[in-house]
Parts: C-alpha cells; sequence; structure tokens
C-alpha cells in the first residue's frame, strides 16, 4: 500500500505534469493555422509536427540510461526550463523554418520530461499498486492534454498567438517550480552504476518480454497517429459538421481520460496481460469501423468504443512495462525511455503511412490500417511475451 508521502509525491508529480501539458496541448488548435498564415506549404506543415516526433524518438532512450545514472530530478528541471524559454521564443519567431526548428529542439527537452516523470512513478508505485499509480498520473496527464487546445483556441480568438506563446512559457515555468519545490530526487544508493548502464540497454532492448511490449505500444501510437490525423476528413466526407468533429475529438479524450482510476485499480486486479490485450482489441475494433458509420450517430459511437479501449490499455501496459524492467533490474528510466521511444515512432510513422495509402486507395485505408496495427500489436504482446523472468544477465548491480 502507498504510503502518504509517497501519495503526495506523486500527486505533485501528476499535477506538474498536468499544468506542462496543458501548456503544450494549447499549441494544438493553433501551431497550423499560425504557420499557413507564416507561409507554410502542406508538406511544410507535416514537417512542424514530425521535427518534434523524430528528435524525441532520437534522444528518449538516452535520456533514460542517464537519469537513471545521475539522477531523474535535473534531467525533468532542464527539459521544463527548456520547454518554457523555447515556448518564449516562438514569440520572435516569423518563419515556418524557425518554428521548425523550434519545434526540433522542444522534441529534445520533451524527451526530458515525459520518460523521466514516469520512471519516477514507476519509482514511487509499490509492486502490486503500478496500474492504480499510473491510472492517477495517466489522468492528470491526459486531462492536461486535452483541456489545452480548448484554452488555445479562445485565447487564440480573444488575444492573438502570441498570447498563447506566453501563456505556455508561464505554465510551463509554474511546473517547474512545483518540480522543484515538492518532487524529490531518487536517493543515490539507488542509482544503476555508471558500468552497467549501456550493457542493460542493449541486452532490455532484447529481450522478448520488452520487445513485446515495445511493438504493441508502437502499434497502439500508429493508430492512434493515424486515427487523429485522418478523423476530421474522415467525418467531413460522412457529413459531419465542424462542430460535431470537435465533438467526436472531445468525447473521446473525455473517456479515456475519465477511465483512468478505473482502469488502474483493474490493473491491479486483473491479469494485466489479458486486459492490455483486450482493451487494445477493442479501441482497433472502434477504428476499423469508423470508415462504416456513415454519418455523425454511428461515428459517434465507433469513438466512444475506440476510446474505452484505449483508455483501459494504458494503465495495465505501462504497469507490464513497470514490472519487466524491474525483474530484469533494469532502471527505470531506461525502461520508460525505450516505453516512450516505442511510442515515438509508431506517432511519426502512423500518419505518413496513413496518408500515402489514402491517397492510393481512399479515405477508409487510413482506419483499417490503424485497426490493424493495433491488432497486431495486441498479438504480438499476447504470442511474444514469455513467463516472468528470473534474475539473470539484466539484473545489473546497484551502488
Amino acid at each position: 500500500m502507498p504510503t502518504t508521502t509517497t501519495r503526495l509525491e506523486i500527486l505533485a508529480l501528476s499535477v506538474a505534469t498536468f499544468i506542462s501539458m496543458l501548456g503544450v496541448g494549447i499549441l494544438v488548435p493553433i501551431l497550423p493555422v499560425w504557420a499557413k498564415e507564416l507561409g507554410a506549404s502542406a508538406f511544410v506543415l507535416g514537417m512542424i509536427f514530425s521535427s518534434f516526433s523524430a528528435a524525441r524518438a532520437v534522444v528518449v532512450p538516452y535520456v533514460g540510461a542517464l537519469c537513471d545514472r545521475y539522477g531523474r530530478k535535473r534531467f525533468l528541471v532542464a527539459g521544463m526550463l527548456g520547454y518554457a524559454i523555447l515556448a518564449l521564443a516562438l514569440v520572435w519567431t516569423s518563419t515556418p523554418t524557425g518554428i521548425i526548428v523550434n519545434r526540433t529542439i522542444q522534441g529534445v527537452f520533451a524527451a526530458l520530461i515525459m520518460p523521466v516523470s514516469m520512471a519516477m512513478v514507476a519509482d514511487l508505485a509499490p509492486g502490486g499498486f503500478e496500474g492504480r499509480s499510473f491510472g492517477s498520473f495517466n489522468t492528470w496527464f491526459l486531462l492536461g492534454f486535452g483541456t489545452g487546445p480548448v484554452i488555445g483556441g479562445l485565447v487564440y480568438d480573444l488575444y492573438g498567438v502570441q498570447a498563447n506563446f506566453f501563456l505556455m512559457s508561464g505554465l510551463c515555468f509554474i511546473s517547474l517550480g512545483l518540480i522543484i519545490w515538492l518532487v524529490n530526487e531518487v536517493p543515490a544508493d539507488q542509482r544503476v552504476r555508471e558500468a552497467t548502464g549501456w550493457t542493460q540497454q542493449l541486452a532490455l532492448l532484447r529481450s522478448p518480454g520488452m520487445a513485446a511490449i515495445c511493438l504493441c505500444r508502437v502499434g497502439q501510437a500508429f493508430g492512434m497517429g493515424a486515427y487523429i490525423a485522418f478523423l476530421p476528413v474522415l467525418g467531413a466526407s460522412q457529413g459531419c459538421s465542424t462542430a460535431q468533429l470537435g465533438i467526436l475529438l472531445t468525447v473521446n479524450s473525455l473517456v479515456m481520460t475519465g477511465l483512468q482510476p478505473f482502469a488502474g485499480r483493474l490493473a491491479d486486479r486483473w491479469p494485466r496481460l489479458g486486459m492490455a490485450v483486450g482493451a487494445t482489441l477493442l479501441a482497433s475494433l472502434g477504428k476499423g469501423l469508423m470508415p462504416l458509420a456513415g454519418g455523425f450517430p454511428l461515428l459517434l459511437v465507433c469513438n466512444i468504443l475506440e476510446g474505452v479501449g484505449s483508455g483501459l490499455a494504458l494503465p495495465p501496459l505501462t504497469a507490464l512495462v513497470t514490472v519487466r524492467g524491474r525483474q530484469y533490474g533494469a532502471g527505470m528510466g531506461l525502461t520508460m525511455g525505450l516505453y516512450t521511444m516505442a511510442m515515438s515512432v509508431g506517432v511519426l510513422f502512423g500518419p505518413i503511412l496513413a496518408g500515402w495509402l489514402a491517397d492510393l486507395w481512399g479515405m477508409a485505408t487510413p482506419f483499417y490500417m490503424a485497426a490493424l496495427a493495433g491488432g497486431s500489436g495486441a498479438l504480438a504482446l499476447w504470442f511474444m511475451s514469455p513467463a516472468p523472468p528470473a534474475p539473470g544477465p539484466l539484473a545489473g548491480e546497484r551502488a
């Protein structure tokens, strides 16, 4: 059972993450509009978003290993400080190329935030309570990212684009203050020794259990990236208004967010592997049925189905990766770094491949592809997950 101190520290980390993700979410509705006003082409718009994911995917596994070795808090502080400064720098950015450069550097600093935050939650979560701990963390994370676009759109309409950059920067500075004040560093005697860090990284990446989890996460993120990118186009082709398109995305986000506490408790009571596989298949079914909906009512039902599946899948999968890292004796920074890299790869390539397939075979194809990617990831998780490993060559020494 988590102690009161542990619960308060997870709550502080979750609130800080909520505030920072609120700031990140503010950019979602305004960045494409602003870039278009500055003369960005469709290709450049794609580069603005993919540059962020690409930079994060490259950097994140190295950050994980380093924060296991040198401590987590300094990386989290550096990441949040960098994000705050870069948000402010957007005020003086006046070209699409400048936005791409800014977003690329943001991706580097983002690699210092999410996996390190998740590693700190994993450090704090007692055995058997990983699901509940990450259910709470995911609730705040999704709530911040889901609320941010609404605020960003309102601020843009009332005060203009630059007000959003000041707001995002201010929120990141507030989050930075909470982290410095309330979040404690990992004790030095719990850090992985320098001599074993890179050996663990290679061994963990090649282990069947971790490979299965990462493949599932790639499949989930691949499908989610395609779904988010092409749902507005599919909805419009089925006669949905702009307001109805907003409702579809909002309802999906609210369902996912609302399920996190329940899914977290369930993940600590039910078999996590079966829950993660079943929920991922449910989300894939929701995506695969969307082209057949024919209009807003059934499209809304499919979105709710997708949100239920995705919401139920998150806590058990994150709990599984936490337990797998502990069983192998790997640091949580390394473990969550690889997990986050898998997500980044899926988000990066999902929309690109989906767009290519849509050009070849029509707008329904991205959703069938998304369903296939998620289903394949679920099957990989089910068939490639070995029995819990005994301590072996991955169980690195700790100082």
